[in-house]
């Protein structure tokens, strides 16, 4: 029984087997046995197969196909043989005999055993051989057939998606229109249906959307989650997608386009304003009615409509008041169309004045007015002794950008005695500073004092090549290497370019060669590798090393 249990639960993924579609994100198999067809399974029946699939597990596909072959001998009659026949054709599938796979194995699934669970599969197999052989004619056929003979079955959905697939390449866009259609509106939900059907609905809104036709769109995509969810859902790169095109239409150089998505960006915005609306008279709905309505002036702010943008924000401060965040929604928008002075003054309405006073010295720093900007964070400093580290490490930062690092090290320096707590970031912070002046010798010092490892040796070796150092540097490197392995590779590669600045043509060779050998799944292996070939027209083999 015990043996029973684990083979009723082998769930075997066609679409894995064949490489071609991930389907682990729908989480259900298209092919196992269930326990009542395994319960019907006489006990030679159930070793012969066990057998088969031990060999199949294995990946041995010639041994498990010719005891697959046994078992349709033996049991031809058999519960199991529809199931043995298709796994057959899995084995051929990888034993690279598309064809025999398709006529002598999956047909024959459907020939002698059409109202078996393994038909609907066998059907879109069929098909996937196919489109997998780049044969896309037939391929549709069996799709379209899989469809018609097993409308209801999951195999039907994987069906119309692939055809989507090819509707995709082939630039079929009216065909490709009409399935996801199918998928959104005439395909029940239920089991393993859900995802596939909730990804063809988001992909045909996204498709009205790109046609500047929002209220297709929009019903698409409200047949996947919550009313009150679909506002956030339309705004979501990954889902709806909406700002994204309303950017990409209104940025483009043709009139028509543009025009297109000066549509979607009205459509899009008055539905969310009505919602919003909507949702302001129940209070518990108020914060995602106010959630959609600054997605409103989003809409507008992607469809480089400024004006529209604002004449938003002046309805919401009239609608509901002032508030920091709205606030500094406008006084983004201000700096946006180059309205500065207006920011900040914005930014001095702020209830949290520190916050706003912080906004306007930040203000001044985008500007590279880096002396006001520090003339604030140094008054909000004196107010506050709690936040005073804060508004110091800002300044500290004004200066860096303001190239400055004296004056940048002496406010890490006075942190030390005003956040003591804190004394490994400043000092680290201080050596960063050093670093980034270029001031090697100074900064090696400081980055001795830190417990940023393997940052700040990664550092200190960097600043050792710069003063030609570069013993310490591979020193440095070998210590990092031999303690911190997710920073082996990294290191291992500065190795070889650190024999190369020091004119060690065959020591950097050879690390490289050693980079290639020991990460040849990681960034650095494939840089060695190009730079043996580009620089020393040296070929290697990347490889040798386990995961």
């Amino acid at each position: 029984m015990a043996d029973f249990a684990k083979t009723v639960t082998r769930t075997v993924l066609v679409a894995l087997a064949l490489g071609s579609l991930n389907l682990q994100a729908w989480a259900g198999p298209l092919d196992e046995m269930s326990i009542e067809r395994w319960a019907k399974l006489r006990e030679a029946e159930r070793y012969q197969l066990n057998v088969a699939e031990r060999f199949y597990r294995e990946h041995q596909w010639k041994v498990a196909a010719d005891e697959y072959e046994k078992f349709l001998k033996l049991y031809e009659r058999s519960e199991g043989a529809p199931y043995a026949q298709l796994k057959w054709s899995h084995c051929q599938i990888e034993l690279r005999k598309q064809n025999a796979a398709i006529k002598d194995g999956y047909q024959t699934v459907l020939d002698y055993f059409p109202d078996s669970p393994e038909a609907p599969i066998a059907a879109l197999l069929i098909g996937r051989t196919y489109r997998d052989m780049g044969d896309t004619k037939p391929a549709k056929k069996a799709y379209t057939k899989a469809v018609t003979s097993y409308p209801k079955h999951f195999a039907a959905v994987m069906a119309r998606l692939d055809l989507v697939d090819i509707a995709v390449k082939e630039n079929d866009q009216p065909t490709r229109l009409a399935l996801l259609q199918e998928l959104t509106y005439n395909v029940d939900r239920k089991g393993l249906a859900v995802e596939p059907c909730t990804t063809a609905a988001r992909q045909l809104a996204q498709l009205s959307f790109r046609g500047g036709n929002f209220d297709e769109g929009l019903k698409a995509l409200a047949t996947t989650c919550a009313e009150t969810d679909v506002p956030a859902h339309l705004m979501h790169d990954g889902l709806g997608r909406l700002s994204a095109t309303v950017h990409e239409l209104t940025g483009a150089m043709d009139e028509p386009t543009k025009k297109l998505g000066e549509k979607l960006a009205d459509g899009a915005a008055g539905w969310l304003k009505v919602k919003a609306g909507e949702w302001m008279k129940d209070e518990k709905l108020k914060p995602k009615a106010i959630e959609t309505w600054y997605w409103v002036a989003e809409v507008r702010r992607q469809a480089r409509q400024p004006d529209k943008q604002k004449l938003v924000y002046d309805e919401m401060l009239a609608a509901l008041g002032t508030s920091d965040q709205l606030l500094g929604h406008l006084a983004q928008w201000y700096k946006d169309n180059k309205q500065r002075a207006l920011a900040r003054a914005t930014y001095a309405k702020f209830k949290d004045a520190a916050e706003g006073e912080g906004q306007i010295a930040y203000s001044f720093s985008e500007e590279q007015q880096y002396d006001k900007a520090v003339e604030v964070y140094r008054r909000l400093a004196v107010r506050d002794a709690k936040t005073a580290p804060k508004w110091l490490a800002a300044a500290a930062l004004a200066y860096r950008h303001a190239g400055k690092p004296d004056q940048a090290i002496a406010v890490y320096r006075e942190l030390l005695t005003a956040d003591a707590e804190h004394a490994n970031e400043w000092h680290f912070q201080t050596a960063e500073t050093l670093y980034y002046a270029q001031r090697w010798k100074d900064c090696i010092t400081a980055y001795r004092g830190t417990d940023r490892f393997p940052h700040n040796y990664l550092h200190m070796a960097a600043a050792h090549r710069q003063l030609k150092q570069y013993d310490e540097a591979i020193s440095l490197y070998q210590q990092v290497i031999a303690t911190s392995p997710p920073h082996a590779s990294a290191a291992l590669i500065q190795i070889g370019y650190t024999h190369e600045q020091a004119g060690r043509t065959e020591p950097a060779i050879k690390v490289f060669k050693q980079v290639c050998d020991r990460f040849p799944k990681t960034g650095e292996g494939s840089q060695a590798h190009a730079h043996l070939n580009d620089k020393y027209k040296i070929t290697v083999t990347l490889g040798g090393a386990k995961d």
